[in-house]
């Protein structure tokens, strides 16, 4: 508790972010990764082995755009030194450990960006607001001049802080029109990477597990962690055991199903 509290009190990040909670998330995050390092090991490990598969296929190597950065744990930061004339890590919240790590390359760029276009919005609605005329507006020039941009363990969470938001300013949150708009947040993050003039890798949640450390006669739960989206081609999947027991619970064990997809230049997602 003391790190985090350190972390907290360190870290650079904008207000409205905070207000949003996206700095008490990344926090959470890199504790988590520190209480259950051995268990994240071949997840980090499957990550990471994408991503190298990815620099292998671009066609160029002059600028790589990573979305999700966050602390860097996922990626094999050297390799895409060592294999592109820039790298662009993005997201909300960079804790100290990638700042440090930035500071050292003249090659690393940093940008703290909102990948919904929302926050900005959504603290300014009126108090009649209508859920259904929520429209997310992805970063217009971020990806231009990209050989390669990956999406990294960051599409299931798009819509996480949105989502809480709008729930404590009033939205019933088993609204269909909440869920509608949460799904609308990942479709539209996947338009807007398919738009891209690059290749692309997506690495995300598919499924959150519930698994019973003794057997139990309901099992496993299983819950789509995408609002109902599913992949019909992936690449590679696997398991990764996010928080095993006593992490979250003393009977359970979470684990996510994880995927991949690579898409070359003009390739959809395909999508249901």
């Amino acid at each position: 508790m003391l790190i985090e509290a350190l972390n907290f009190l360190s870290a650079r990040c904008e207000g409205k972010f905070k207000r949003f909670g996206y700095l008490h998330e990344a926090i959470a995050i890199d504790a988590r990764f520190r209480r259950c390092k051995s268990a994240w090991k071949s997840h980090l490990e499957n990550t990471k082995s994408e991503i190298v598969s990815a620099i292998d296929k671009a066609s160029k190597h002059a600028k790589v755009v990573v979305l999700g950065a966050g602390a860097g744990y996922d990626i094999p930061l050297d390799e895409l030194e060592r294999q592109f004339d820039r790298v662009v890590l993005v997201d909300v919240v960079f804790l100290r450990s990638i700042r440090k790590k930035a500071q050292r390359s003249s090659k690393i760029t940093l940008v703290e960006s909102d990948l919904t276009g929302l926050v900005d919005s959504l603290e300014s609605l009126s108090s009649d607001f209508d859920v259904k005329e929520i429209q997310s507006t992805p970063p217009v020039d971020l990806l231009d001049g990209a050989d390669l941009v990956i999406s990294c363990n960051i599409l299931s969470q798009l819509p996480i802080c949105i989502q809480n938001w709008l729930i404590k300013s009033g939205v019933d949150e088993d609204d269909g029109d909440l869920q509608k708009c949460c799904r609308k947040i990942i479709t539209d993050h996947l338009k807007w990477l398919e738009k891209s003039d690059s290749s692309v890798l997506l690495i995300t949640d598919l499924e959150r597990r519930v698994e019973p450390i003794k057997a139990m006669e309901e099992g496993e739960i299983r819950d789509n962690a995408l609002y109902g989206l599913k992949f019909n081609k992936l690449a590679a999947s696997w398991i990764w055991d996010i928080a095993p027991s006593p992490e979250v619970d003393t009977e359970y064990h979470l684990k996510h199903l994880v995927g991949s997809v690579y898409l070359k230049e003009d390739d959809f997602f395909d999508i249901f």
